[in-house]
């Protein structure tokens, strides 16, 4: 099993998403990064403390690799790596990559395989899709201490299917998802 925390500028869009894939055990909304102790989402939600709202996502890599995670945390993008302008503005909803492995955020080795630069790799393909001027501005950093949302915020989209948030954001991103990775989703 693998752990890998992702911030894409919200918790209930991609924990919503990722409870959908193969392989995915488990997806809890979380904070990290900051430098409060068991922040509340009031606290985090001043932008002060530094933390970033992120999900925990612990997988099954015989399933669903992170690789394959990484594909589908950049489909929650816009082409420049950017946050959709949908979701919340503030420092605690910017893009980031928390890694668990030191081995996944090292340069790129094609001659190495593996798990060998994962992150960079998949940052560089998604670079290179990219209009000439526009720049990746996704954060990577080696993952801190995690701090569980508090429980209200747990399966935002399960328990709130006809929300606004849900009807206007979630379930647009998860169809443009599920259209562009079939496969890795539970049917």
């Amino acid at each position: 099993m693998k752990t890998i925390y992702l911030g894409t500028g919200g918790f209930w869009t991609p924990e919503a998403v990722y409870k959908q894939v193969k392989g995915v055990h488990e997806v809890v909304p979380g904070y990290m990064g900051g430098t409060v102790a068991n922040p509340s989402h009031e606290v985090v939600s001043t932008g002060t403390t530094g933390h970033i709202e992120v999900v925990m996502i612990m997988h099954d890599e015989a399933v669903v690799d992170t690789e394959q995670l990484l594909k589908i945390f950049y489909a929650m993008h816009d082409e420049s790596g950017q946050q959709y302008p949908s979701i919340g503005i503030g420092s605690q909803y910017r893009s980031v990559i928390f890694y668990t492995d030191d081995v996944q955020a090292e340069a790129s080795d094609p001659d190495n395989g593996g798990d060998v630069g994962l992150i960079t790799k998949v940052m560089e393909k998604v670079q290179s899709t990219l209009p000439e001027g526009a720049s990746i501005s996704t954060q990577i950093m080696s993952a801190k201490e995690f701090y569980p949302a508090e429980e209200h915020h747990y399966d935002f989209y399960g328990k709130n299917p006809d929300s606004v948030y849900s009807t206007e954001v979630i379930n647009p991103m998860l169809q443009k998802i599920k259209n562009q990775y079939p496969d890795l989703f539970i049917n």
